[in-house]
């Protein structure tokens, strides 16, 4: 019995062909197959990135205030809500206020007075920063009197002179050097000397506040411009002032005294 062979099978060439169009096909398919994998692969890499890096991040910090509007005051509902934005910046925790009063100038002299540097100076027996005077105007006893480092040859009542140590280091942070200094207390027989030279501008001997260890004079230099001006701003939060008095008919800008000591002796105003 004989096998009938179709003529296309029966030929060589011809199959060789056929056979080489199904393998291509099958690679095509294989490669769109891989092609597709890894673009898949892709994809979900960056979804997954973006899921850890800003969705999941951002509905953290959303969800532990998410009703948290609807317990604030004047928070509207419906319509005339916020925007989304608005709501979400809105709806987290809210930091109190902080108005404080500030402290009064005593308060600020008391603290800077009791600060380390000053207590450093009491401690040290250079200054014993007593308010009492053992004596009288012009005729203090020396155990009153504590010397100002920074000017060498004045002294002060011992609270005025460490609220005066203070008022001259935050000076000298500001200016780079020290206050210049050209009287401080002086003694009633100089207080003698000075009226009879400067007469209406002198106080009474045994009446001034520098006998009392309580006033200062500052160099010429000292009583005006930028330094004058740094003085005004800043003097009282160590309790000295240019008084009121200094400040008319008998003008001394280079006049000051230490208020809390000199309000003892009269009503002074600055």
């Amino acid at each position: 019995m004989s096998t009938r062979v179709r003529a296309e099978d029966a030929s060589p060439g011809h199959r060789s062909r056929k056979h080489t169009r199904i393998e291509r096909t099958a690679e095509i398919q294989v490669r769109t197959t891989h092609r597709r994998r890894k673009v898949l692969t892709r994809m979900g890499v960056l979804a997954g990135f973006a899921l850890a890096m800003v969705v999941y991040p951002v509905m953290g910090t959303i969800t532990p205030y998410g009703n948290a509007a609807e317990a604030l005051p004047d928070v509207q509902q419906g319509a005339a809500a916020p925007s989304t934005a608005r709501a979400i910046l809105g709806g987290g925790p809210q930091l109190l206020s902080s108005d404080l009063p500030l402290p009064s100038i005593d308060q600020q002299a008391s603290a800077i007075l009791t600060s380390a540097e000053v207590g450093a100076i009491a401690d040290s027996g250079e200054c014993s920063g007593s308010s009492t005077a053992n004596g009288s105007n012009g005729r203090l006893a020396q155990s009153s009197l504590c010397d100002l480092p920074f000017a060498p040859g004045q002294s002060l009542r011992g609270d005025a002179a460490l609220s005066m140590i203070a008022l001259n280091e935050h000076f000298k942070s500001s200016f780079g050097r020290d206050l210049c200094l050209s009287d401080s207390y002086r003694s009633l027989s100089r207080q003698y000397s000075l009226k009879a030279s400067r007469g209406y501008f002198a106080a009474p001997p045994g009446t001034s506040m520098h006998g009392w260890g309580l006033a200062i004079d500052l160099c010429s230099s000292d009583s005006r411009g930028a330094a004058r001006a740094w003085l005004d701003e800043n003097a009282g939060i160590y309790g000295w002032a240019n008084p009121l008095w200094a400040k008319g008919s008998k003008y001394e800008p280079w006049h000051w005294e230490f208020i809390a000591g000199t309000s003892a002796y009269y009503d002074v105003q600055e």
